[in-house]
């Protein structure tokens, strides 16, 4: 810049925000001999003197970079980062944080504070009146981690594989944000902890493997994320706030009771890859659980799973009578979809809406129904059953988005399936793919 003119030679200073980027330059210091680390350390110390000395807002240091240097595990920060006052955003990565083991960080200025891919330490305790928010991830040979910040509204941890890292957020009143992935968090955690964040409203909980009896009563939470918690047996959720429930994983869970008028479920299931009759019993027992809900969403590895065979639907009764929007997503198009939508139709008999969505796109089949009218001609499907299926009572389908052909195949399913079918209309035809 300064060859363009004199006055630009100081002006880079000026800017509110400057980035240097040096992965590059590092790129030959990586290739120098293990104790010849006094260059690329002289400038990360360069750097950070610079930071503090003109009172910069917002420092992030990133010594990993697009490949791993050898100098990175042997650089310490220095701890007057922490204590700098001018400092509220605060994000390391790649760091070692000396001394080891026990190590106390004061940050009474910081607001944000991220710490990723960081060394040296066991336990770390963090603290400070104005932290907002705290991030840990994937930080090495943590074994706790203690948050004393009474103002802290958002902590998020995220632990490697198997970590065995205990977290203490005693103090944290004002939390509205947590989420833990990899931590060790019991159900007594769970119920005691989470009760006493009284603002909280999104509680996400990932890969923490000694969870079997999750139980939480807070009235304010809004959202519930539970995924690959692979031990859990039964979850209970006491939240009259409570919007979404997110579940990820097996049909482990013989229990889920959620109390709440207006939740939005949204459940990823594994498929045995058997597909055994015991899989498609458990499957009915699950989902019954969410027959309350305002929306359920199913994703899920295999169509098939979701397609309960005739001769198991005969000793069943449909889990989702009362549901009436049904969402279901696939990585592909469905191979077969009128056994699918048959499939469906039986676990949620009273649907007013049922959406396919695959790549970003959905397609959606409404219905109308003629429920006052007295059932004289049943079809043979359900003579002996109190509670009778779609095929009675559908009087009008819409069909949105689907291709010509879908439609065309669909509507002739649909007129030999549906007992008192009156009409089918198309809105919003999507183009078929060539």
């Amino acid at each position: 810049m300064s060859v363009l003119s004199k006055h630009f030679a100081s002006a880079w200073n000026c800017f509110p925000s400057i980035s240097f980027d040096e992965t590059l330059n590092m790129g030959s210091c990586a290739r120098l001999k293990e104790d010849s680390y006094e260059q690329p350390i002289n400038g990360i110390d360069s750097a950070i003197r610079y930071a503090i000395e003109n009172k910069v807002k917002e420092l992030k240091l990133d010594i990993v970079g697009r490949q791993k240097f050898k100098f990175q595990a042997h650089y310490n920060l220095p701890m007057k980062v922490f204590s700098a006052h001018s400092i509220a955003v605060l994000s390391l990565k790649g760091f070692m944080l000396e001394p080891p083991q026990n190590l106390t960080l004061n940050c009474p200025s910081i607001k944000e504070l991220n710490l990723e891919k960081c060394k040296g330490m066991q336990t770390l305790k963090i603290s400070g009146e104005k932290l907002k928010i705290v991030v840990i991830e994937l930080c090495q040979g943590l074994d706790k981690v203690e948050i004393d910040a009474s103002n802290l509204e958002s902590f998020s941890f995220g632990g490697e594989a198997h970590s065995s890292c205990r977290i203490n957020l005693v103090t944290c009143k004002s939390l509205k944000y947590l989420s833990l992935r990899n931590a060790q968090v019991t159900d007594e955690w769970i119920k005691q902890e989470v009760a006493q964040f009284l603002r909280l409203e999104v509680l996400k909980l990932v890969y923490c493997r000694l969870l079997e009896n999750f139980h939480v009563s807070n009235s304010n939470l809004k959202t519930v994320e539970l995924r690959n918690c692979f031990k859990l047996q039964k979850i209970e959720i006491y939240a009259r706030s409570l919007n979404t429930f997110a579940y990820g994983g097996d049909l482990k869970p013989s229990q889920v009771i959620i109390y709440s008028p207006c939740v939005h479920a949204k459940l990823s299931l594994r498929a045995d890859r058997g597909l055994s009759d015991h899989w498609y019993t458990n499957l009915r027992e699950f989902l019954a659980c969410f027959d309350h809900c305002k929306e359920l969403e199913i994703d899920c590895d295999m169509d098939m799973a979701l397609i309960v065979p005739i001769n198991v639907r005969k000793n069943l009764l449909a889990p989702l009578y009362d549901l009436n929007y049904l969402k279901v997503v696939t990585e592909q198009k469905p191979k077969n979809i009128n056994d699918l939508v048959d499939g469906l139709m039986w676990l949620a008999p009273c649907l007013s809406k049922l959406s396919f969505i695959s790549n970003c796109q959905e397609k959606s089949l409404k219905f109308e129904y003629d429920i006052a009218r007295t059932i004289e001609d049943d079809l043979d499907c359900c003579k002996l059953r109190p509670i009778k299926c779609w095929r009675h009572s559908i009087r009008k389908v819409t069909m949105e988005n689907f291709e010509d052909c879908e439609n065309m195949i669909l509507e002739k399913f649909l007129a030999e399936s549906a007992l008192r079918l009156e009409a089918t209309s198309r809105e919003g035809n999507a183009c078929a793919e060539v």
